[in-house]
């Protein structure tokens, strides 16, 4: 059973999309809708952070969504403002949690209650090896598509924690969104780590069996691949320094 990190509950405007956002990954939106606009001044306003959440049901635009459960807090790093109060937004993520209830209340975007949610505690000596597994096939995985593209292998600078290399990989690999929302909502986690291996090991399989001078199948755009991006914050140290003095929880 998962471990919270804290015994009391909170509440946060969320944001549902047809997205997931996994801890300390970076998050890119262009936030036209006009109650987004009014939530994401309110986030600022507030210094608060907003709730990433995937859909369940319902549409990103148009009537409130229903969301999943399991989310992830969104801290907001920048703001470019646009035309007609339109923005471009950097957030990264924070910690898990899990919605008590949501309502719309006099708003116009969703509020939720939440607890926070953590991992059951596990045994180092049971994550390393995992981890080790799960970095190879993920670097057998880059490296079949590199060989087919005729590319070198791409430079990999990926965390040593156990739990960060899980949702690192989780946010990159091409996964459904409900999959990747498995994964964030898994509090086992020797269990994720064993989940992502049998995932890649299929994609390598898949790889392998194309005929010589085949590709993969693209996957299909939606409206969330073309302006949200997830990355791993160590990408930028400067920026991951100054959001670890200035976040505020």
């Amino acid at each position: 059973m998962a471990a919270d990190s804290a015994d009391v509950s909170y509440t946060l405007p969320l944001f549902p999309l047809r997205h997931v956002l996994f801890p300390q990954f970076l998050l890119r939106l262009h936030v036209f809708e006009e109650r987004y606009k009014v939530m994401i001044g309110d986030c600022i306003a507030r210094e608060e952070a907003f709730g990433v959440v995937l859909i369940r049901s319902g549409e990103e635009v148009g009537d409130p969504a229903v969301p999943h459960q399991i989310g992830c807090r969104a801290r907001i790093l920048e703001i470019e403002p646009l035309e007609d109060g339109q923005m471009n937004l950097l957030a990264v993520g924070e910690g898990r949690f899990r919605l008590l209830d949501w309502r719309e209340a006099d708003l116009p975007y969703l509020i939720g209650r939440a607890e926070p949610m953590e991992d059951a505690p596990a045994q180092p000596e049971v994550l390393s090896p995992l981890a080790d597994r799960l970095l190879r096939v993920f670097s057998r995985y880059l490296g079949l598509l590199a060989g087919r593209a005729g590319l070198p292998l791409p430079e990999m600078d990926l965390p040593e924690d156990p739990t960060l290399l899980a949702f690192c990989i989780a946010s990159v690999i091409p996964l459904s969104a409900l999959d990747k929302q498995r994964l964030l909502e898994m509090t086992d986690a020797p269990e994720r780590l064993r989940r992502e291996i049998r995932l890649l090991r299929r994609m390598v399989a898949e790889v392998e069996s194309l005929p010589a001078g085949g590709q993969a199948e693209p996957e299909p755009e939606d409206s969330s691949a073309r302006t949200l991006v997830a990355r791993p914050m160590s990408q930028d140290p400067e920026r991951w320094q100054r959001y670890r003095h200035d976040g505020r929880n």
